[in-house]
């Protein structure tokens, strides 16, 4: 049932397509029985016409009723299966630790671990801490990319590794040949998971431009692989661009220095 349900919502583009072109031709069938009704001289010609015409409603009726079921699969059945995937069940396999240190001294010669033996006992050197970008925070020893060819489906943000704590526009490129629509998927960092999509179908290429965007606080804090898929017009996958990303709770907002603090009230 739920590979049925992201299959309707993969193709619903399509079924609208479809779906369109009967509701006109239907109408053009109906326009022309109610026609040939009105010129109609012989009770058989009138009962032809008026059969043609209940079928024409009829069969409206049922594609007017086909984009309702598509439409309610692809926005209410798919994202709730979706997120039931994502949200039980799955427990992200790291946790994300502040990175703290007590002995901020230089890091250790190439070799040595965590911990080496000084002249007056064991020294701890320094954890390191994520790196600064541009694009935003990014932390150390992740898996590689996967795919990611610049000029079809490329990740500029969020870059591999980074750290995402607040609404974040994904920007990027989505280009193929015959496309047909984007889509973004997420997966846990673990072994078994599977990926699923998140958000809809874009349908409209984009060249090194905002994308859409990643709603971090859906998701519990962990590591999880972000993917952006690229389909062409028979539904294939064309491209695709996978990295690393961490979702954590926004940091604390800091108090300003000297700030105004409420004075205590005192029972009367």
């Amino acid at each position: 049932m739920t590979s049925f349900v992201f299959f309707i919502e993969r193709i619903a583009f399509g079924l609208y397509l479809l779906s369109v072109a009967g509701l006109l031709w239907m109408a053009h069938r109906l326009r022309q029985a109610r026609h040939d009704l009105a010129v109609a001289q012989f009770q058989l010609e009138r009962e032809h016409a008026l059969a043609r015409q209940a079928s024409a409603i009829t069969w409206g009726g049922l594609l007017i009723e086909l984009i309702a079921a598509v439409w309610a699969i692809s926005n209410v059945m798919a994202p709730t299966l979706q997120d039931m995937r994502l949200g039980t069940d799955v427990r992200p396999q790291r946790v994300l630790e502040r990175f703290v240190t007590s002995t901020p001294i230089a890091n250790p010669p190439i070799g040595l671990g965590v911990e080496a033996q000084g002249e007056e006992g064991p020294v701890i050197f320094a954890t390191p801490i994520p790196t600064a970008t541009p694009v935003g925070t990014i932390m150390p020893d992740v898996p590689e990319i996967v795919g990611c060819p610049q000029d079809s489906a490329w990740l500029h943000i969020p870059a591999n590794g980074q750290l995402l704590f607040e609404a974040t526009t994904v920007i990027g490129t989505a280009n193929i040949p015959n496309f047909a629509f984007y889509r973004f998927e997420i997966k846990p960092a673990q072994p078994g998971a599977e990926f699923a999509p998140i958000g809809g179908d874009y349908t409209v290429p984009v060249i090194n431009g905002p994308l859409g965007e990643i709603l971090p606080f859906n998701f519990p804090t962990g590591e999880y692989r972000f993917r952006l898929s690229v389909f062409d017009q028979t539904t294939t996958l064309r491209a695709l661009c996978e990295v690393t990303v961490f979702f954590s709770e926004p940091p604390p907002t800091a108090t300003p220095i000297g700030a105004p603090t409420a004075a205590p009230t005192t029972a009367s």
